[in-house]
């Protein structure tokens, strides 16, 4: 088939190649500079049970599944620059993923109007203060709430269960929800790519 002396077929033809091509080219770099370089990571981290990542809009989304680990705000400093480091890109987000039980999430609640009272005034302290008192009366066994620029981080633990949070603070909070995940269902598991 001609139009104009040219062969249709063989234009057709060579623009799906040519899209096949870029299209795979841009798979290849992805798993070359993204996903290979998180899996050696992530594979690495003995807290870390099961990751996600995928592309969203505003960059790089990362959902990382933990176990149960001694210091929340340590352990995602640490995700972060890792994950900056095996990229180059710094997450646009970054879900942490827990255990938590009905127990830990009704005292989180309970503990939730400190949380945003500290966020408002900026009396940490007092946020501290009262967060202890709750945990103390829910009769948790261990409990840490810590505090940077960026986020307020609260990790709850009673038996087998335990609970992260991880709350945006001033400007960071008008950009994002909440942070931390519960019980996301993840389909990647550690596996070798």
């Amino acid at each position: 088939m001609q139009l104009l002396g040219l062969d249709i077929r063989r234009i057709i033809i060579a623009f799906i190649i040519t899209l096949l091509i870029l299209y795979g080219g841009k798979a290849a770099s992805y798993s070359l500079q993204v996903k290979r370089p998180l899996h050696q990571f992530f594979t690495q981290q003995t807290e870390v049970i099961d990751y996600t990542v995928c592309q969203g809009a505003d960059g790089l989304c990362v959902s990382v599944t933990l176990d149960n680990c001694q210091d929340i705000q340590s352990q995602y400093a640490q995700l972060r620059a890792g994950i900056l480091e095996a990229t180059g890109r710094i997450p646009a987000v970054l879900n942490v993923t827990d255990k938590r039980d009905r127990t830990l999430e009704e005292t989180f609640r309970s503990m939730r109007i400190h949380i945003e009272e500290g966020l408002v005034k900026g009396s940490f302290y007092a946020m501290s203060q009262a967060i202890d008192e709750k945990a103390k009366e829910a009769e948790l066994d261990r409990w840490n709430v810590g505090v940077d620029s960026e986020y307020v981080y609260v990790q709850l633990h009673k038996g087998e269960s335990y609970l992260y949070e991880i709350i945006p603070r001033g400007t960071h909070r008008e950009q994002h929800s909440p942070i931390a995940l519960s019980n996301l269902q993840s389909t990647s598991q550690k596996k070798a790519f």
